[in-house]
């Protein structure tokens, strides 16, 4: 019996022990995101690949495993930002969590959010019962303005929502799925948009040398190289060791996921030449391209169709803008969207990093009727080869970028 007792007691003191440790673990990881010191951000890759091949361990199945951190420092009137970083990220491109981190430090949208700042003094909204249409009204905060010191206005806001509601747009954030009412007229170009899906039907089930290029060159080559990255990233982490032992080429195990079945051999090859070659094999198939990673590549090929189509000297745009977005005056907007919507709704219309148009767009291609900081049909020009910079909306200016490291100055 006093055996008994002892061994208890003994459950009972390890049992306390190991809670103490869980409270002082959780109190410590707590203290570690307090404002003014360290935040730890998981990272993720947010891409959802699918199965490869039946009974194979498929990209997504990997990259479930990854984990990562992305950290903030505070120094003085500096903050460092370091992680898992794109390359080529932008308000309007962005892949990871440390990238959506580094992002909304430095950038202004109209909805309250826990790292961003909030440029909108108020944004109401009023349901119209024998239209069924519920009515958005944004008003910036006048004092809003970028980090050198120009204003946001109504103008920025037109710029922003046109810029992602074009069919040149192919970056994240787009709002064409959004029922603002006129938006897929004006995104298509006339007000018969049934005839144009018809005609984009046609071109992508059998797609023109044009097409079938744009197609290859802007959803193929950037999806397959960006997936070989991955592929080398895997030979860092020893928790992958079990599949890169198996290939200790990187050039073998990208043949393993993307050319799954197929014959193709690498010897004597490069990397670089074997990457090319797997790129060529897909040509302008997207829809294999998909089932290999699991995402749905359909409105990225029906928008370069759309481009196409509205590239052609013959046609014509028939709609000279969207008839649910006015200009109120020089700080307030209004949205007429298709229904009855809950107020979390606004989420969705608002969740967007509001640029100035003189950093990112063309101010002589602006007069806020039929002409929106761009030209028409070509939005993804305009970002092309952009990057985040000095002159940035925000409480936060970029001023150094090294080895994934950012280095912003907090504006006072």
């Amino acid at each position: 019996m006093k055996r008994l007792f002892a061994t208890g007691i003994i459950y009972i003191c390890l049992f306390i022990l190991v809670i103490t440790g869980i409270y002082n673990l959780g109190k410590k990881f707590n203290e570690n995101i307090l404002p003014g010191d360290k935040a730890v951000v998981t990272t993720e890759d947010l891409q959802n690949n699918g199965e490869v091949q039946e009974n194979t361990e498929t990209t997504q199945d990997l990259k479930n495993k990854e984990s990562g951190q992305n950290e903030a420092g505070k120094m003085e009137d500096k903050v460092i930002v370091k992680g898992d970083i794109s390359e080529n990220v932008t308000p309007f491109n962005y892949n990871t969590t440390a990238d959506k981190y580094l992002l909304d430090l430095c950038y202004a949208g109209l909805c309250e959010t826990k790292d961003r700042k909030c440029i909108s003094k108020d944004i109401s909204s009023v349901y119209d019962k024998k239209r069924d249409i519920t009515t958005y009204t944004i008003t910036l905060d006048e004092t809003a303005d970028t980090a050198t010191g120009t204003s946001i206005t109504a103008d920025d806001l037109l710029f922003n929502y046109y810029l992602r509601a074009d069919a040149g747009y192919t970056e994240d954030g787009g709002i064409s799925a959004l029922p603002i009412t006129g938006l897929n007229e004006y995104r298509y170009g006339i007000k018969n948009v049934a005839s144009i899906k018809r005609k984009i039907t046609r071109k992508l089930k059998k797609p023109d040398k044009r097409t079938a290029a744009l197609i290859g060159k802007s959803i193929i080559r950037p999806v397959l190289e960006k997936e070989f990255k991955w592929v080398c990233s895997l030979y860092n982490q020893e928790m992958y060791d079990y599949i890169t032992d198996k290939y200790p080429h990187k050039k073998d195990l990208f043949v393993y996921f993307f050319a799954y079945g197929t014959d193709y051999k690498t010897k004597g090859k490069t990397a670089k030449r074997v990457v090319n070659d797997i790129i060529k094999s897909y040509g302008s198939n997207y829809k294999r391209l998909g089932k290999v990673t699991g995402e749905n590549y359909r409105k990225q090929a029906e928008s370069i169709a759309l481009h196409v189509i509205q590239a052609d000297k013959k046609f014509k745009f028939r709609t000279r803008n969207i008839s649910g977005i006015k200009k109120i005056d020089n700080y307030t907007i209004s949205i007429s969207v298709k229904g009855k919507r809950k107020t979390s709704f606004t989420d969705r219309l608002c969740d967007m990093y509001i640029v100035s148009m003189e950093a990112w767009g063309e101010p002589g291609l602006f007069d806020g009727i039929s002409q929106f900081g761009f030209r028409r049909g070509r939005a993804g020009n305009i970002l092309k080869g952009k990057k985040i910079s000095g002159d940035e909306t925000g409480n936060y200016t970029i001023k150094e970028v090294k080895d994934g490291v950012y280095t912003l100055e907090i504006r006072k």
